[in-house]
């Protein structure tokens, strides 16, 4: 067999040059006549993936011994599981004598293993899912490598640490992102968190703290993984999300990390620790997890103060995409992963804590659990996750062509028919087309979800305007010109009800959060009653409902956020003072307001008995409010 012999009609004439020279250098060695003979799987797949991979293409030729490696049985068709990753590291790495072998061996292997998902990628041989699925897996036994290989080394010179009882202490690791959501892309860091339960000493003739010692282990591993030889690096790690950043220690104590996240703990870091799992030292975990991180994460109450700092988030992000031109980046730019990631943790933060089920790691598990839960329509739900998976198709496909951490879509011919084969489409131009689709769509529902309707502008503008209406130095006259534009049949008697609402006690004890969201919510509330019968009564209806709230303003915050369920509890007020009484008695009540069905569908028996089981299950036994 030879170059002649290999089948490059699909590959573009741009890019037959590239690998034109790669199969000469492998027939010069002799692969075409003996390894690919081996595999007709190879054999037929590898102008394709030498093409998009030059990565995969070096790789091959740097190794005679990958290619026989790679035809092995089941190799490229099916996929591995973490006990595979972990014996197969064990091979390679567990003998070695030194550190120096020890990280080349390591490096070794890890390339191996990115070649054969690469391939099985690149080739369809494999659904992006299992691709993500795999690149988790083999960050993970790397990771337990590099650590059982540090702290061997540690412990030789200072003993082992110990709590109190004298049990040996494991370093808890936390995988973070992508990581940690099990949905690695192919050139990703590792975002981790270092963590151990409790201070106390090593047992060695040169003791050391334990804290020392794990701050000792974490730098260790990262300096296994992440240092640059001649043979590459394993992962780059990030250990910047650890509590108070880069000037935090590297590892800090249960204790410590629990007292970080109650008093400093930030909105960001909530949706940071959403991903959060633990990689090493799992079983310490669980009851660090149910008793600070879950409850630090997924508050009880249904939180749409989340879209408030998540905005805040956003307009950083922006400023950022602007300040480093990243229009064209799949992950940061407008429609991009990052609004989908943002969307979903959004909704698990607002309703984790209620629902269980949307306290999971992964993007893809939450996002199938939101459809019907009064957040999201089925065909939004589709639409994000087909987006989702396409785009993290084409990160891939842009980072397995050399192993680099990029997101930028290409601007150069070659990069662009390159992109295009990896992605099966006819050209450039399709492509682009599929990607601005999905960009658009995604970024429709993001704008959609997380910021005011489109067209807005000029009532939220009067909206505004309107924000002073409890200020004391306002007389009737200014407050009546500034309620002007609404067109109030019931002026004066709207009037009366606000004066008593600025003098309430109510009013009196809000703090500043309350009242800037009182503030924001009291004029979309007289926009909502301008022109319906008894504007007065509703009026006075609502700002019951207001008092009998108090002080959680999270349920000022879900009125703000949902036009949808403010509109409904307009529309209740205005009919009904047994409504009002109900809603205003309960509060979790506003909840179901953001139920499209409850003015449109009358349920069946059947139907209450099973909402309610569903409910019921997910209720502590020992909170009779919400139950």
């Amino acid at each position: 067999m030879s170059v002649d012999d290999m089948d490059l009609d699909p590959i573009p004439e741009i890019l037959r040059p590239r690998l034109r020279q790669h199969l000469e250098a492998l027939d010069e060695a002799g692969g075409l006549s003996v390894d690919l003979q081996a595999s007709d799987t190879l054999r037929r797949s590898l102008p394709l993936v030498w093409t998009c991979s030059d990565f995969v293409a070096e790789s091959c030729l740097r190794d005679a011994a990958l290619l026989p490696w790679l035809a092995g049985p089941g190799r490229m068709l099916e996929p591995a599981d973490p006990a595979w990753f972990s014996s197969e590291i064990e091979q390679a790495c567990g003998s070695c004598a030194d550190d120096t072998e020890y990280m080349a061996a390591l490096r070794c292997y890890r390339r191996r293993q990115m070649v054969r998902i690469a391939w099985r990628d690149l080739a369809g041989f494999a659904p992006v899912e299992e691709i993500l699925r795999e690149l988790t897996e083999l960050a993970d036994a790397c990771l337990d490598s590099a650590c059982r290989r540090a702290r061997q080394g540690l412990s030789a010179r200072h003993g082992l640490p110990r709590d109190a009882a004298g049990a040996e202490l494991p370093l808890v690791t936390l995988g973070m992102g992508k990581l940690g959501g099990g949905e690695l892309n192919f050139s990703s860091d590792i975002d981790l968190v270092y963590l151990f339960p409790e201070h106390g000493e090593t047992d060695g003739a040169r003791s050391l703290g334990n804290q020392e010692f794990f701050i000792r282990l974490g730098q260790r591993i990262a300096q296994l993984l992440g240092a640059v030889t001649v043979d590459g690096f394993v992962y780059r790690v990030d250990l910047r999300l650890r509590p108070f950043g880069e000037s935090g220690p590297v590892a800090v104590s249960f204790d410590a990390f629990e007292d970080y996240l109650q008093q400093h703990g930030r909105d960001w870091e909530r949706y940071a620790y959403v991903k959060a799992r633990p990689v090493l030292g799992a079983d310490c975990f669980e009851d660090l997890y149910r008793n600070v991180l879950r409850p630090f994460v997924y508050r009880r109450y249904l939180d749409f103060r989340v879209f408030e700092s998540l905005r805040d988030m956003k307009e950083l992000i922006a400023r950022e995409v602007e300040r480093r031109d990243l229009q064209d980046n799949v992950k940061l730019g407008p429609g991009g992963i990052r609004e989908i990631e943002f969307v979903v943790q959004a909704f698990q933060l607002i309703r984790g804590g209620r629902d269980p089920r949307l306290q999971t790691r992964s993007l893809l598990e939450a996002l199938s659990m939101l459809a019907g839960q009064k957040l999201l329509d089925q065909e939004a739900v589709d639409e994000l996750r087909d987006s989702y998976l396409f785009l993290r198709r084409v990160e891939n496909r842009l980072q397995e062509w050399n192993d680099e951490q990029t997101h930028e879509l290409p601007v150069d011919e070659a990069g662009r028919a390159r992109l295009a084969l990896a992605m099966d489409a006819a050209g450039w131009d399709e492509l682009k087309a599929l990607i601005d689709q999905h960009r658009e769509r995604v970024s429709a529902h993001f704008q959609r979800l997380v910021f005011a309707p489109a067209g807005a502008d000029e009532e939220e503008r009067g909206e505004q305007a309107m924000e002073i209406l409890l200020r004391r130095r306002l007389d009737d006259a200014q407050r009546a010109e500034l309620l002007q534009p609404l067109g109030l049949v019931e002026q004066e008697g709207v009037l009366k009800r606000l004066n008593l609402l600025r003098d309430s006690s109510y009013f009196r004890h809000q703090d500043a959060t309350g009242r800037r969201r009182l503030r924001t919510l009291l004029p979309r509330l007289l926009r909502d009653i301008a022109g319906r019968p008894g504007e007065e009564e509703t009026l006075a209806r609502l700002i019951h409902v207001l008092e009998q709230i108090g002080g959680r303003t999270v349920y000022l915050a879900l009125l703000n956020e949902s036009s949808v369920a403010r509109r409904r509890l307009t529309e209740l007020c205005a009919r009904s003072q047994f409504l009002t009484d109900q809603i205003a008695a309960f509060p979790l009540l506003l909840d179901e307001l953001l139920d499209e069905r409850i003015f449109d569908t009358m349920p069946t028996r059947a139907e209450l008995e099973r909402d309610l089981r569903e409910r019921m299950s997910h209720v502590s036994a020992d909170d009779p409010e919400e139950q």
